[in-house]
């Protein structure tokens, strides 16, 4: 068993177990991937930053991949893994209850989080444009939310 880190750029740490890379933080902003979540397990799938207050914070990592998706419930079942599971459990699954979740702290309350969706064509198309842009407006409203979305490819 061989673990290795590394500082590149002065600013991107990489950390090896055994020559394959599973986790990367880029230094300056605080954000960090973990690229085998085998090696780490679901819970540990948090970013610990420092606020500009020097309050320190546990951001929780979502990720949904809506090229996976092929139906609302994929998309809402991908969610649901990611967030606290009592939470999950009361979730209801749709559009409303994700409202209440992300304005009012309901149930399927993300809390502290960095919420990163890809595939974001093929989801426009699972829930329309219309619904599809009222849940990315949603969250970029939100302010206990960092929202990393896949740019189009425009070419």
């Amino acid at each position: 068993m061989i673990i290795r880190k590394e500082i590149k750029d002065n600013n991107e740490l990489y950390l090896y177990f055994n020559d394959k890379l599973i986790y990367k933080r880029w230094l300056n902003y605080g954000y960090s991937k973990v690229f085998d979540k085998m090696a780490y397990g679901k819970d540990t799938f948090v970013s610990i930053i420092e606020d500009e207050n020097g309050k320190i914070r546990h951001r929780r990592k979502i990720f949904i991949n809506g090229e996976f998706c092929e139906t609302k419930e994929d998309f809402w079942n991908q969610y649901v893994a990611e967030i606290d599971s009592e939470s999950g459990k009361l979730f209801g699954k749709n559009l409303d209850a994700f409202n209440d979740a992300i304005t009012a702290e309901g149930p399927g309350f993300p809390g502290d989080c960095i919420i990163e969706i890809i595939g974001t064509v093929k989801l426009e198309k699972v829930f329309g444009k219309e619904n599809f842009e009222f849940i990315i407006a949603l969250l970029r409203d939100a302010e206990f939310v960092d929202l990393i979305i896949e740019k189009e490819n425009n070419e």
